[in-house]
């Protein structure tokens, strides 16, 4: 079943010190966004929604969430319309491809996608389709210096990395003459 895959294929290990060796998710950045990842919890559950695994905020000391599932959630909720910037996901059932294209599209960010497929050049081509800053194939946060990275829509601003990126950091002056 989708839902019982979704959850074996979450990390192993709790979050913890990312100077540990082994350590694979740390802390949420700040204590802001800490907060914004526990409250799309707390709404989820207010709202009744299915957890498959997690659901609860770390006992450690810190910012530590640990890999949250929520199964299935309304297309309208937090969830699934506001990005999380912390390790609560939505699991999301679509009838066909154009479907989960559709909905993917339809939302107001933009910044990564991934998409996951056996065939990897069928997978190619919908993460084509997909309106989205990046969108990685069979993998995903794979982040490189040499390939720009950055969202659309209402994901942020400008681009870092590449040569995209090194061109934020220009000014462009246009200087005509007339003869």
């Amino acid at each position: 079943m989708l839902e019982e895959a979704a959850v074996d294929a979450r990390p192993q290990r709790l979050p913890g010190d990312g100077s540990e060796q082994g350590t694979r998710l740390g802390p949420i950045n700040n204590q802001a966004q800490y907060e914004r990842v526990l409250d799309l919890i707390r709404d989820a559950k207010q709202r009744g929604y299915t957890f498959l695994t997690g659901g609860e905020a770390s006992a450690a000391p810190g910012y530590f969430v640990p890999v949250t599932i929520i199964d299935n959630p309304p297309e309208d909720s937090g969830i699934v319309q506001e990005e999380q910037f912390g390790p609560v996901l939505p699991l999301l059932k679509f009838r066909d491809v154009d479907d989960a294209i559709a909905r993917a599209n339809a939302g107001d960010y933009g910044l990564g996608a991934s998409v996951w497929g056996r065939d990897e050049d069928a997978a190619f081509a919908v993460a084509e389709r997909i309106e989205s800053g990046t969108v990685w194939v069979n993998e995903t946060q794979h982040l490189s210096p040499l390939a720009a990275f950055g969202g659309i829509k209402q994901s942020g601003l400008g681009i870092e990395g590449g040569v995209e990126g090194l061109l934020e950091y220009t000014t462009v002056k246009t200087l005509v003459r007339r003869r």
